[in-house]
């Protein structure tokens, strides 16, 4: 059953413990934007939380906000080293991290959080000022710009799933939030912008005047390279957005592009920082990519832990969700694979829900074909074993390599199968090694793969059934 309307869901969010999160933004916020607030009344608020204090120590001492190297020891050192804006930063993203994240997030929740540091330190480096408390509240808006997006993935339960389903089936964003959630992320993220007082800044950039200031322009930037950099930095949509913030620092595109993309970098390594290194494969950088691009090698210790975690999953119950990812990643950091997709089968359509390597995030947003069109999945689905397409077998089936299937994966040596569920298919497996020749080894380990992932989902299905 849908929750619906506004006034419901802020009221599902309260009963989550949400307002924790408020009520300690709200009073960072009074004590940072008060003018006779000391050093040691900031001290004091952090020190109350234990948690957050050495989480905020481990963070100031970090490369990105101590560069100099110089110990950082105490909450009070921070706050002089950092600054009174440069620790609410800080103690925000932590906690919006550790409240929000949880133990196995749902990939749209990785997704949403990904972009919001991603907008955030993008919309920082905009930030048209030398001051660096102003600075840094252009961050803390730009990461929250999307708090409503990120309350739902993380505590929508039932009426997350529904909307994740419908949102792979292609329905579009605004038609599956209004069935689902009877209301728009940004309506949500505006209610609870004001209810619990995050910032003055958020409310003025998600209600823009006419003539938005220089620091609203930052944030809305920001957050417009975050939405286009997952088709890639050089394509159309990309350049479009970076045209503009081209123009407005009077600049090069070319040394637009470079910068947004260096700082992209440097999100991913701010995500890692604050204890969310599972966000840099949502951040389309060129290091990570690069990295990412780099030969992989197997390694048999990552196999093992995560055929353990598979096996567990099948006597726990764990959530298809889980499982799936479990697949994904113990073929490619444990055995090697340079390039994964799960694709599920929804009705005729073919979507690339789970991925790894260095087109993951391309993948996820735009392999999604009508079964009917993507002769090599079509051909998998007709298979009960694991499919070897050599070289030589991959050059004489040209024909299933239609132009945009070939766009995306290219046609090189892979691995797909279909994975099926008592007697019914519900995702197809497609590996390949970067144009790299596949190996005997390789196969083996995605044979085992498979299995163990058929293992769990099956043994779920049945207590679902029962």
């Amino acid at each position: 059953m849908a929750v619906i309307g506004l006034q419901a869901w802020v009221q599902k969010l309260n009963a989550a413990e949400l307002p924790v999160l408020g009520r300690v933004i709200e009073q960072l916020n009074e004590l940072t934007t008060n003018a006779d607030t000391r050093v040691n009344d900031m001290s004091d608020a952090v020190l109350k939380d234990s948690n957050l204090t050495s989480q905020l120590l481990r963070v100031a001492n970090s490369i990105h906000y101590n560069p100099g190297g110089g110990a950082i020891n105490t909450v009070t050192r921070a706050i002089i080293q950092v600054g009174f804006e440069g620790v609410k930063g800080i103690c925000i993203s932590l906690l919006l991290v550790d409240q929000l994240l949880g133990a196995q997030p749902r990939e749209r929740l990785l997704q949403s959080m990904a972009r919001a540091f991603h907008a955030a330190l993008q919309a920082k480096f905009l930030a048209p000022t030398t001051d660096q408390d102003a600075a840094e509240q252009v961050f803390v808006a730009a990461l929250l710009f999307h708090v409503g997006e990120l309350a739902v993935w993380s505590k929508g339960e039932a009426q997350a799933d529904e909307l994740d389903e419908l949102l792979t089936g292609g329905v579009s964003e605004h038609d599956a939030c209004e069935t689902v959630l009877g209301l728009q992320f940004r309506s949500l993220t505006r209610e609870l912008v004001h209810r619990w007082h995050l910032s003055s800044l958020l409310e003025q950039a998600l209600n823009p005047s006419s003539s938005p200031s220089p620091s609203i322009n930052a944030i809305r930037m920001g957050e417009a390279i975050s939405q286009v950099s997952r088709f890639g930095w050089h394509s159309k949509e990309a350049q479009q957005v970076l045209k503009q913030v081209a123009s407005v620092r009077k600049v090069s595109i070319v040394q637009a592009t470079a910068d947004a993309i260096r700082i992209a970098d440097s999100a991913g390594e701010l995500a890692s920082i604050f204890g969310a290194a599972g966000l840099v494969d949502f951040i389309p950088g060129s290091q990570v990519q690069a990295l990412a691009r780099l030969p992989l090698k197997a390694d048999e210790k990552i196999q093992l832990s995560v055929l353990r975690e598979l096996s567990s999953a099948a006597q726990l119950g764990s959530d298809t969700d889980h499982v799936y990812q479990l697949i994904v990643r113990g073929l490619h950091h444990g055995a090697g694979l340079a390039r994964v997709a799960l694709v599920l089968v929804m009705k005729n359509t073919l979507v690339a829900r789970y991925t790894a390597g260095p087109d993951a995030v391309v993948w996820r947003e735009r392999l999604h074909f009508s079964d009917a069109t993507v002769q090599l999945f079509s051909e998998a689905l007709l298979f009960k074993a694991p499919q070897w397409f050599s070289l030589e077998r991959v050059n004489k089936s040209q024909h299933l390599f239609p132009e945009p299937l070939k766009a995306l994966i290219g046609m090189q040596p892979c691995f797909i199968s279909p994975l099926e569920v008592n007697g019914r298919v519900v995702a197809l497996l497609y590996v390949d090694a970067n144009g790299e020749a596949l190996n005997e080894e390789q196969y083996a380990s995605y044979c085992h793969f498979l299995q163990q992932g058929k293992y769990c989902l099956t043994a779920q299905a049945m207590r679902v059934k029962f």
